[in-house]
């Protein structure tokens, strides 16, 4: 059977307690309910995470805060989000109506046009989510069997057709 979780810093369950009725942001919130919980000792890490709704890693990394800086180290926030997007503005705008034009046929085209014109580094697989994001569609048709010959090519596809039809 797994061991109950125990904080076992009275000083510190207190901080949580006014913190936690002082609160507004969820988040905050999420995390200052886990240490409550933790500072109770009637539930394993496990079952406080599932509460929680995060994992039990995090909830050892929140443990871990809360021990070395207090209540403010736990609600700091250091992490929200990832770096910020490298096309934005008008260079946004200038990729979507190069893509209604059909400026492109390829990804390193476009990969090219954004080093060159606004000196945005962006590597392809950058280019090929942004081309997702905004619904674009290269223009290269797909490669074919060199021997394939045009009455092959026919019969192959009225013989789909027919197929699935029936």
């Amino acid at each position: 059977m797994p061991k109950r979780f125990h904080l076992n810093r009275p000083d510190r369950a207190k901080e949580v307690i006014t913190a936690l009725a002082d609160c507004e942001d969820v988040s905050d919130q999420q995390r200052l309910l886990a240490m409550r919980l933790a500072c109770g000792g009637q539930l394993t890490a496990a079952q406080i995470a599932e509460q929680v709704g995060i994992s039990r890693r995090q909830f050892f990394n929140w443990v871990g805060l809360l021990k070395r800086d207090g209540v403010a180290g736990l609600l700091a926030n250091n992490h929200r989000g990832g770096p910020p997007p490298k096309v934005t503005g008008k260079v946004l705008e200038a990729f979507q109506a190069g893509l209604k034009v059909g400026c492109w046929k390829r990804a390193k085209e476009i990969q090219h046009w954004l080093r060159r014109e606004h000196q945005v580094k962006l590597g392809l697989k950058g280019v090929y989510y942004w081309l997702g994001k905004l619904g674009g569609v290269l223009k290269v048709p797909r490669k074919t069997h060199a021997k394939k010959t045009r009455p092959r090519q026919r019969s192959f596809k009225g013989r789909s057709a027919t197929s699935s039809g029936a």
